[in-house]
């Protein structure tokens, strides 16, 4: 086949232009969402001529939107001059809200310089450290007897539910807890006291205090927590 050859799928249109298609289709229910949350609300006749489509082809594209839970409708009556049956008014769910850019790293980043400068190093770790308490509160308690590798389970099945990519092995009696990812990683990078966070849940759910060898704000591909045995996790029965 030479390198120029267009492709054909089954349907018989050239792949290059089945890209195309596909570019368009993404780019009309674009302007639809754009002229929805610009507008609030929009008849398929507005939309249409937004678009440059026929009325056909916008239901297309908005049974699609709906299909997505992108867009809701809702039906109007007409004016009173009009008739015939009501029409459709679409508007975006509150989903399609995530579709939109956000800037909450900004914005913490700012409220952190701000405590920081208002309260002192000792006023925002005192505040980290009250938000790491209740995080760790939250946590599943340890049972009796529990053996330490059930544990160190849940831990990263907590972790996890908190947003960290996690994991732990046994290295040389001890054991290393892994954060490959964290979701404060950016705010870590000029805020040193988001750092109290996982480290307090750990501490807390292993009733140790664990000892910081790697992190990913220092450059390091992970942060890793040392945990020397024994634990003693609960008093036993």
């Amino acid at each position: 086949m030479r390198a120029n050859q267009v492709l054909r799928k089954s349907g018989g249109q050239p792949q290059e232009q089945q890209v195309f298609v596909s570019s368009k289709l993404h780019e009309t229910r674009q302007k639809i969402i754009d002229h929805l949350k610009e507008k609030d609300q929009a008849t398929v006749d507005e939309l249409a001529a937004v678009v440059s489509l026929t009325p056909m082809a916008v239901r297309y594209h908005l049974n699609v939107l709906q299909s997505e839970n992108l867009i809701h409708a809702t039906e109007v009556r007409r004016p009173a001059a009009g008739r015939g049956r009501p029409q459709q008014v679409y508007q975006l769910t509150e989903a399609a809200d995530e579709l939109f850019p956000v800037d909450y790293l900004s914005l913490t980043d700012y409220l952190l310089e701000e405590l920081s400068v208002r309260l002192g190093p000792d006023g925002i770790n005192d505040i980290f450290g009250q938000i790491a308490n209740r995080l760790a509160k939250e946590a599943p308690p340890a049972k009796t007897n529990q053996p330490i590798e059930t544990r160190l389970d849940e831990v990263v099945t907590y972790l996890s539910s908190k947003g960290f990519v996690v994991d732990w092995e046994k290295v040389n009696g001890e054991y290393h807890i892994h954060a490959y990812s964290c979701p404060y990683r950016q705010l870590a990078k000029t805020h040193g006291h988001v750092c109290l966070l996982d480290k307090k849940i750990i501490s807390s759910m292993l009733n140790t205090t664990p000892t910081r060898i790697a992190c990913l704000s220092e450059g390091d591909s992970h942060c890793t927590y040392q945990v020397s045995t024994p634990i003693q996790l609960i008093v036993p029965a």
